[in-house]
């Protein structure tokens, strides 16, 4: 090989060959490769040129270089999924068109389950609503929240039914930490009839469970419900961007 044949830079020359090499699985992460000198004779160029090709990629973390010992092909990076999750009550913020409807608001003692996922003991006084939101005149989400009395004292005594909860405890306790899950549920009779859904309506929803923190304490914990035929989770594969 000849890399003076190329209209590209030499060094670039060796990275590509390198680069197909890792990328089409023929070096194995582990797997040391060539010398730089070796791989100056193999494309005819000063041994700095190929140093300045194996170095740019052990730069990007595609090789590993150990003194004394040689350059490796590095391990692969495990691909971590990135999922957009969805918020529609924010969507329709956003567009001006949210509207809810507080159904309960109480002082309650925590249950054993959600005393745990709160950090708090069982039987702590706490609060716990349940709130619709629209979009327009199209109920898009039931909600249940709990949420840790001693960070938002105040909160029954709000006009909760001019102000989303969830806004005045963003305000509050500026949340700094929020873990969520995602599952498929069947409504309850009740939950049906507040999210508007008819007999002949899809029988299951999208579940989303929302925790969050603040100073280090969970200040609240919510369940919150969809319509499955309304919700998705990722982009919008119908948009082009």
């Amino acid at each position: 090989m000849n890399a003076k044949d190329q209209k590209i830079p030499q060094f670039a020359v060796i990275k590509q060959y390198l680069e197909q090499q890792i990328n089409t699985e023929q070096w194995a992460p582990g797997r040391r490769i060539p010398t730089e000198q070796s791989l100056a004779d193999t494309f005819a160029v000063s041994r700095m040129t190929a140093r300045r090709a194996v170095q740019e990629l052990a730069d990007k973390g595609i090789l590993n270089r150990t003194q004394g010992s040689g350059t490796y092909v590095a391990d692969r990076p495990e691909t971590v999924p990135n999922i957009l999750i969805k918020d529609v009550v924010a969507v329709a913020k956003a567009e001006n068109t949210h509207q809810h409807e507080i159904i309960s608001a109480d002082a309650v003692q925590a249950t054993s389950d959600i005393a745990k996922l709160m950090g708090l003991q069982t039987d702590t006084l706490i609060f716990q609503l349940t709130i619709v939101h629209f979009d327009g005149d199209r109920a898009i989400q039931w909600q249940k929240i709990w949420v840790n009395r001693s960070m938002a004292p105040a909160l029954l005594k709000q006009k909760l039914d001019k102000v989303d909860p969830n806004d005045y405890l963003n305000w509050l306790c500026r949340p700094q930490k929020t873990q969520f899950q995602a599952k498929a549920v069947v409504p309850t009779a009740s939950q049906r009839l507040q999210l508007l859904l008819s007999n002949q309506d899809t029988l299951s929803c999208f579940q989303l469970s929302r925790r969050q923190w603040s100073a280090d304490a969970v200040f609240s914990f919510s369940e919150m419900l969809h319509p499955a035929d309304s919700y998705f989770l990722g982009d919008d594969l119908r948009e082009v961007k």
